[in-house]
């Protein structure tokens, strides 16, 4: 006989790439210490990480993988879990893809069942079609007396596609259905999702347990916010961002009742930042290597936010600030980073760099001779800068952080092996315009951030009186232009801004700019990836081309 009400675990669960032990235990203490449950929930690939990439070929990974399997399988408990890793059956053998994206299904210490994933996405960060093969089954799994759909991530956002999973677990009787995901974060991500669920559960009449990995790799953040839908298609519970959480809901499945749901918006600068804190705070933690962290600190805005972000993931006592002035340097820009460290209680270092600069210069000047100061001068500067913080970097093992934002990393206003070096960009994927968007709500109810980085002109300070503005188009300008490239392509930003009134020649100094800065953005740092377009894993464009304009 089957009850009325199911009691289901969600273990939105933070795992690490290829650490199937540290994941095995996680998976087994919320097994055991969740008896009193009918099921318990775990994410895709949730045993050895995802994306697992290559690695999945590791016979170390495969045995590994197997061996979790059967001893989460030897478990005790009454509970049926589902759980998601990679399987490589029998009937996949010999072929280039022979894995499956795959849910197991564990119940009374047997595996009842494997669900594989039909839909495999190879778009963005995703490159599932390099290993995994489809399935064509839709059959739904009996868990409890319940006829249970089992999808996996892209099996539900099957709108580009010809085949609908929920639709044909439905049309086969399944009376709920159960998502596990590594669904990645990017602003307003939520939302999608969210409208998504709501739209299925509605037209399908069934509710929805929406189950997401949590954590950062990489480049990625997974956001968690797992989440229930009711036959009605309205929220009834939702779990926390950006976080682990482990959440039992009772989910009722007969007289389901209308109700009254909550709002759970969040602000999307508050979810921008909890991203690139729980990204950062992961790839400082799950790493293991580093003592602390170094980043150089100008008083402009880009490096205050970064500051503040580092300081807010990983504490103000890990982190050194060095403020590495020249000659071009303003007292304002020494003073306002001083401010901005003692607001965040950072350490900072002063160490100024004309003396290196002058021996450089005496250098130059003795083999080639007296040359007027250019652009190779202000570049020579910043790296200088990059050769100090990564004497920090080594003397103390920390890590270096860096400080670009898109707009410059977009149009190439950015020096290599200066100050793009390090090993994590936190605003890379921010346009210049968000960031001061940001850092005004960072300041809200208190000046964090003091007033002043905010409202200077942005400028570089490696000439006389140099502002950003004398080599682009204005920020509000340039970002307009630069994300109609980046999200829709070339030849879209004349198409779709010329009549809102952008000046062709901008608009073709934006372009050329950001044709010709693919080399540097080959050779960036790893970058945390908030945007939907973002400059990292999920881009691929080639560095030797010609557009013509």
């Amino acid at each position: 006989m089957r009850n009325s009400k199911l009691k289901i675990i969600i273990a939105q669960i933070n795992p690490i790439v290829g650490d199937i032990e540290y994941n095995t235990k996680k998976v087994t203490n919320i097994i055991k210490n969740n008896q009193e449950c009918d099921i318990i929930v775990f994410p895709e690939m949730v045993l050895v990480g995802y994306p697992i990439m290559d690695h999945i070929h590791d016979p170390l990974i495969k045995n590994k993988n197997l061996e979790s399997i059967k001893k989460i399988k030897e478990i005790e408990t009454e509970a049926t879990i589902i759980l998601g890793t990679f399987t490589e059956p029998k009937e996949l053998e010999g072929k280039i893809q022979r894995f499956y994206n795959s849910a197991v299904i564990i119940d009374h210490n047997e595996i009842k069942a494997h669900v594989n994933k039909r839909l495999l996405p190879n778009y963005d960060v995703f490159d599932e079609r390099r290993y995994f093969s489809f399935d064509d089954k839709y059959d739904p799994v009996e868990i409890k007396g319940y006829n249970v759909g089992i999808l996996i991530c892209e099996d539900i956002w099957d709108k580009h596609y010809d085949i609908k999973v929920a639709r044909n677990l439905v049309a086969n009787g399944a009376e709920f259905l159960i998502v596990i995901n590594a669904s990645p974060y990017h602003i307003n991500k939520f939302q999608l999702r969210r409208d998504l669920i709501k739209r299925k559960s509605k037209i399908l009449s069934v509710p929805i347990i929406y189950v997401n990995m949590v954590g950062g790799l990489d480049e990625i953040v997974y956001d968690g916010q797992s989440f229930i839908t009711n036959k009605f298609g309205q929220i009834t519970f939702r779990a926390k961002a950006f976080e682990e959480n482990i959440c039992l809901f009772e989910i009722p499945l007969n007289d389901v009742q209308l109700i009254e749901e909550k709002d759970y918006e969040m602000d999307w600068r508050e979810e921008v930042i909890n991203a690139l804190k729980l990204n950062l705070y992961d790839y400082y933690n799950k790493s293991g290597i580093f003592d602390g962290v170094v980043l150089g600190l100008s008083g402009g805005i880009d490096s205050t936010f970064t500051a503040y972000i580092c300081a807010k993931a990983l504490g103000s006592d890990k982190i050194t600030a060095i403020m590495m002035s020249t000659k071009f340097t303003s007292k304002e820009s020494i003073n306002l980073a001083r401010s901005l460290c003692e607001n965040l209680n950072l350490k900072y270092i002063i160490h100024p760099i004309d003396d290196l600069f002058d021996v450089y210069e005496t250098n130059i000047e003795k083999n080639l001779g007296k040359l007027r100061f250019n652009i190779a001068d202000e570049n020579l500067q910043a790296r200088i800068r990059a050769n100090i913080l990564m004497y920090y970097s080594n003397k103390f093992n920390w890590l270096v952080v860096s400080t670009g934002n898109k707009s410059e990393i977009g149009v190439g206003y950015c020096t290599l092996y200066g100050d793009t070096c390090g090993g994590k960009n936190v605003p890379g994927d921010l346009l210049k315009i968000q960031i001061y968007d940001i850092c005004n709500w960072i300041n809200k109810e208190k000046e964090i951030i003091p007033k002043g980085i905010i409202e200077r002109p942005p400028t570089a300070e490696l000439r006389e009186n140099q502002k950003d503005s004398d080599s682009l188009p204005p920020y509000k300008i340039l970002d307009v232009i630069l994300e109609e490239i980046i999200d829709n392509g070339i030849g879209s930003e004349f198409n779709n801004l010329t009549s809102k009134g952008y000046e062709p020649d901008t608009i073709n100094k934006v372009r050329k700019l950001y044709l010709n800065s693919e080399f540097k953005r080959r050779q960036l740092v790893q970058t945390i990836k908030v945007s939907e377009s973002a400059f990292g894993i999920g881009r691929r464009y080639p560095v030797l081309k010609k557009i013509n304009l």
